[in-house]
């Protein structure tokens, strides 16, 4: 009996367990969040400092069959670019294998920094073809590093552009390495400003270009922007920085659709990648008076542009179409100069003092025919104004014409130009587009430039 008493305890207490057990919640799952793994693998940045080195290498041998090349090495060799300066020291080798596949004819130079004491420490190797001699030199630096921060490499870069001599016929590729912010010993104000606004003219002087590897800083994006480099980063915490990227409310956008000069640079790039032959580059361009406070930034625009083409090795040469009228009106004027003409006198020209008012279509449509393109060359054209194109019934102007003799002409067209609504679904100028897309050019919009009446 006493058995069957215990039995039945041990069964009432089990199901007290129970119901209790019943009682108790379970946990509450976790919401899962479903991620995107290629929106991850956008986000983070493959670092590889010997692929940067081989792209640094094929885009300077590319294009050219027998290209000369040189390169300028400046490189932080504080103590925390140890582990870094070790993987360049051993990459070298790659990235003169890609260059003596094209050439024999190459040089390299070398700027070390770093700073001891708030002192800044240099040292300087001059033009060499004995690339082992960089090694080495890399290797010394190395087992020299002692307790030492972080130089100033705004002042290593101005020190090779301004110890260094050119090669008039050779794009120089300057390449900095670092982990570290850029700086600058100058104590003015806003020096970080004016050094890198120096360091940009003087790339331009020399042909010179900036590529990094470097960190996520604005001014290493802006610089390499500036003169045509490319940034890579130096490791995988680093955000994707290309230098023509700015973040506006929650939009990105191109930062060269902000500038004159940005978009000339944009429109070498694109024409360059269409991979032309021979081109003949003719500039038509807005003489009237309210392009007066545009030559400056379309020269600078124009020295951009150069930079590129020599780079990639392209066969150029430019013209000049230059179209104004009378304040009071009246016929329109229109001054033909064919190529070939130097940048500089293509600047001149740019510059001379501006009149009057403008007709954007009797330019097209008188002056065009008389280039004369030589065969075997391609055409481009490169409108710029800040006006929208006006109406010219009277005599038998149309936009319509006007593209016929672009596409008869074989020319491809590429417009900066400018705004008739704002109203508009399309925002720009119709002729000004369509000119564009149907000779598979680009339109883009001058900065600056006025709304005008649609009507006009």
């Amino acid at each position: 009996m006493k058995k069957w008493i215990c039995c039945l305890c041990v069964v009432g207490m089990l199901v007290s367990t129970l119901q209790a057990a019943a009682q108790v919640r379970p946990p509450r799952r976790k919401h899962r969040i479903m991620v995107d793994p290629a929106a991850k693998k956008e986000k983070t940045l493959r670092a590889d400092i010997g692929a940067s080195l081989k792209d640094i290498a094929e885009r300077t041998t590319q294009h050219a069959q027998n290209p000369k090349v040189d390169i300028v090495f400046v490189v932080d060799v504080s103590q925390q670019m140890f582990a870094p300066v070790a993987i360049l020291e051993k990459k070298l080798v790659d990235m003169l294998t890609v260059i003596e596949a094209k050439t024999m004819d190459y040089r390299f130079a070398l700027v070390n920094f770093k700073s001891g004491q708030g002192e800044p420490r240099y040292t300087f190797h001059q033009w060499t073809f004995d690339y082992i001699g960089i090694e080495n030199a890399l290797r010394e630096a190395r087992v020299e590093t002692d307790i030492s921060e972080s130089g100033y490499g705004l002042d290593a870069i101005m020190k090779g552009l301004n110890e260094l001599e050119f090669r008039e016929d050779v794009t120089t590729q300057f390449v900095v390495v670092t982990n570290s912010r850029l700086r600058t010993s100058w104590t003015e104000a806003k020096a970080k400003s004016k050094i890198s606004k120096q360091i940009v003219d003087l790339c331009r002087q020399n042909n010179a270009q900036l590529n990094f590897i470097g960190i996520s800083e604005k001014v290493q994006a802006e610089l390499t922007d500036e003169t045509g480099g490319v940034w890579y980063p130096i490791d995988s915490n680093q955000q994707r920085m290309d230098g023509q990227r700015i973040r506006s409310g929650e939009t990105i956008a191109d930062k060269a659709l902000l500038r004159i000069d940005g978009l000339f640079k944009r429109i070498a790039e694109n024409l360059v990648e269409s991979r032309p032959g021979k081109v003949d580059i003719v500039f038509v361009f807005d003489y009237s008076l309210s392009m007066e406070t545009k030559t400056d930034p379309a020269c600078d625009g124009l020295d951009l542009m150069v930079s590129v083409f020599k780079a990639s090795g392209l066969d150029y040469q430019f013209g000049i179409i230059r179209f104004w009228t009378a304040v009071s009106g009246g016929e329109s004027t229109v001054v033909v100069t064919r190529p070939p003409l130097e940048p500089e006198q293509v600047k001149a020209l740019f510059r001379l003092p501006k009149i009057g008012d403008e007709h954007l279509l009797d330019a097209i449509i008188e002056g065009v025919p008389k280039l004369r393109t030589e065969q075997g060359r391609d055409l481009v054209l490169i409108i710029v104004t800040d006006e929208s194109t006006s109406k010219r019934p009277e005599k038998g102007y149309t936009a319509g014409r006007a593209i016929s003799v672009c596409r008869g002409a074989l020319a491809r067209v590429y417009v900066i130009g400018g705004i008739t609504s704002m109203s508009s679904n399309t925002l720009g100028d119709n002729f000004q587009r369509q000119v564009a897309q149907l000779t598979k050019g680009i339109h883009y919009i001058m900065p600056g430039s006025t709304i005008a009446d649609e009507r006009r």
